[in-house]
């Protein structure tokens, strides 16, 4: 954004408020806040006493704040602006989260605790399922740059017939065997690498032996496709990249890069909300709010589909995505919104509910994520 200043000495129009000048003319529908903001002043109240301050009586701001068209506004200037937001953070006043870098920070050993999760499906707004479970991260080390993280699930709930209770139970001992897995994560706070805690054909077996409790044509089925998975570690990589807690935890939510108002530059990240389809690609919105309890801090997400794919090329897992291609008059149409709740020390995600919906041929689906990290 240009803005047009004065100088006291020469009266020549300058067109960056940043700039070391005294003086900058009021346009239309600007107000304090939206000066500081350009300015990077953190609270609009102390442009406000500087420019009282400094101004001839008939200047004088109000009250109420309120600025006259052309009015003639005294403001800092850099080194001046870093003094006053460095008094404005000290008494706490600001109206504005700050970063380090502008970006928040990821804290990977914040993340070592159990989590619960709930999801729901609905068709049309009728509740079609719901799923609960646990997930449970253990922060182990950082190592070259990277950092390892300890990643189980247990505790698998599925509302449905007697026939999805029993993959219920061998989804639950699948986990048993298989984790924890360690989870790789960058210094961005990205997930890039999984490694197994055992020896891959120790695991193996152990998932073929399940096959004298688990018996039947659906049980020696899903026993064997996951033997497959197992066996390349390519596949445990892509198929926890694939779930909402780790996209949502470990995406780029951390690398966002946030301006004075709160808002972060607009980004493409994937989300899994049609399992097993692909995800969805989709552009993302934050922005932080206000902070209404000292102790955490709040972060909403918006995003809509960016993706070009139909909604049955999603579950064409043969496609391979042309990140060169155009969204058209029929790709998925989607919409994806949600609430982060960090703790204000650690930033850690303390809290994370989201919603997603998508027409899909005459109904809408609709499907809700819901995470709560317990109390240590």
């Amino acid at each position: 954004m240009k803005k047009n200043i004065s100088d006291h000495a020469d009266s020549v129009d300058k067109s960056d408020p940043t700039d070391k000048q005294n003086f900058y003319v009021v346009k239309p529908d600007e107000t304090l806040e939206s000066i500081s903001r350009d300015l990077m002043l953190e609270n609009p109240q102390y442009l406000q006493e500087y420019h009282n301050q400094r101004c001839s009586f008939l200047d004088i701001i109000p009250d109420d704040g309120k600025l006259r068209l052309l009015q003639k506004l005294c403001i800092p200037g850099s080194k001046e602006i870093l003094k006053m937001n460095a008094l404005i953070r000290e008494k706490g006043e600001g109206l504005y989260q700050q970063f380090p870098n502008g970006k928040i920070p990821f804290n990977a050993e914040a993340f070592s605790g159990e989590y619960k999760i709930r999801q729901t499906e609905s068709d049309d707004g009728a509740q079609k399922s719901e799923y609960a479970y646990s997930i449970h991260f253990n922060y182990i080390k950082k190592e070259e740059n990277r950092y390892c993280i300890h990643f189980s699930m247990s505790d698998f709930t599925k509302d449905g017939e007697e026939l999805e209770q029993k993959i219920n139970t061998l989804a639950s001992a699948f986990a048993r065997i298989i984790y924890p897995v360690t989870l790789v994560i960058d210094e961005s706070g990205k997930f890039v690498a999984a490694e197994t805690h055992q020896e891959v054909q120790h695991i193996i077996n152990e998932i073929e032996a399940l096959k004298k409790y688990h018996q039947g044509a659906y049980a020696s089925m899903h026993i064997d496709q996951m033997k497959d998975k197992m066996a390349d570690s390519k596949n445990i990589y892509s198929s926890l990249k694939r779930i909402l807690p780790i996209q949502f935890l470990f995406g780029c939510f951390y690398q966002a890069r946030y301006t004075i108002s709160g808002f972060a530059s607009p980004y493409t990240d994937e989300f899994s909300w049609l399992a097993p389809a692909s995800p969805i690609r989709m552009e993302i919105v934050n922005q932080t709010l206000s902070e209404k309890d000292s102790g955490f801090l709040e972060v909403l997400q918006t995003g809509r589909s960016v993706d070009y794919r139909t909604v049955e090329q999603l579950f064409d897992y043969d496609w391979e995505y042309d990140l060169l291609e155009k969204p058209h008059s029929k790709s998925l149409s989607a919409n994806h919104s949600a609430a982060y709740i960090l703790s204000a020390e650690d930033f850690s995600v303390q809290k994370l509910k989201a919603e997603f919906d998508i027409q899909i041929a005459d109904y809408e689906k609709s499907v809700t994520f819901e995470l709560e990290k317990l109390a240590g």
